[in-house]
């Protein structure tokens, strides 16, 4: 697919800003087929969407090039215009989840050439209140693990801090009180996590949603009463096998609308964002976004 006007969202502090660094090299390329490129350094938190409510309406494809922060602000501004542009992702950050999922190559050169393919899917969209989300949102342990991670380990070690935060929050986990009510569940009772996914990734592994379709309509819901033996054996034999995770202290489903309630008031973690609270109505919005996807992408079966 050939694009005329192409807006470029540019995260500088991004990851280890290896991407900021070849940026000079990989623009001839994207000029290709992508035609005229307005590149926008996006400095401070709001730039990407000032320039994109500036400039959406008179361009043909968007790309973050950043890491998850830049995707969210991204999808945050977009989601609210009438006519969206096709929006690609030019992965320059710790984790990437979500480019992971639409299956665009990390290493930099093979994502501009993924995106320089422009093969375009109808992404769903989720959304809880006046807030977009591509990836997940939680409560729980999921917010306490970014919580936990400094900024400058998180830029040294990269994803492998999630990791050793999450292993030192789930020996701390602490139940909560929480309500999540859709038309065939309503659960009532104790959890240390919920998890409501679009994507299949979180922390940059195919953690919790390994069966999940980002085109299919659906959220993907997990309860994880409290984090057990049985419940990680469970979630990792679903990453080789076509079986949804079940455990006794797991509750899975999918639905298109969720609320959500707890006691005491949470703090929820939306695409590595925490801006919101408890209670909420999440829903998607099926095919609500054009996006670059990768080669590897596959739709669901119809």
């Amino acid at each position: 697919m050939r694009f005329d006007k192409t807006l470029l969202l540019v995260n500088p502090h991004a990851g280890n800003n290896q991407l900021n660094q070849e940026l000079d090299r990989i623009l001839p390329r994207l000029r290709k087929g992508m035609g005229s490129i307005h590149v926008v350094q996006t400095n401070r938190p709001g730039d990407g969407a000032r320039a994109i409510a500036e400039q959406a309406s008179s361009v043909d494809l968007v790309i973050a090039a950043g890491g998850d922060g830049t995707v969210y602000e991204c999808i945050n501004a977009l989601s609210q215009l009438e006519q969206r542009p096709v929006f690609g992702i030019l992965p320059g950050g710790t984790c990437n989840d979500f480019s992971r999922t639409l299956r665009i190559p990390q290493a930099h050169d093979q994502a501009a050439e993924t995106l320089l393919e422009g093969r375009v899917e109808a992404i769903d969209v989720g959304k809880h209140d006046n807030h977009y989300f591509l990836n997940f949102w939680g409560i729980g342990l999921i917010t306490q693990v970014s919580d936990q991670i400094q900024s400058e380990i998180k830029k040294q070690f990269g994803r492998i801090a999630y990791y050793l935060s999450a292993l030192k929050t789930f020996q701390e986990q602490q139940p909560f009180y929480v309500e999540v009510k859709v038309d065939r569940v309503h659960y009532k009772g104790e959890a240390v996590m919920v998890l409501v996914g679009n994507g299949s990734h979180v922390g940059g592994v195919e953690a919790y949603f390994p069966q999940s379709q980002v085109n299919d309509g659906l959220l993907d819901v997990l309860i994880f009463k409290k984090l057990s033996l049985p419940t990680v054996t469970s979630l990792t034999y679903s990453l080789f096998t076509e079986k949804k995770p079940e455990a006794e202290d797991l509750l899975s489903f999918q639905t298109r609308v969720v609320e959500v309630r707890t006691e005491p008031r949470l703090k929820a973690d939306c695409d590595g964002e925490k801006n919101s609270f408890i209670p909420t109505r999440l829903e998607v919005l099926p095919g609500y976004q054009p996006m670059l996807v990768g080669p590897d992408f596959h739709s669901p079966s119809k």
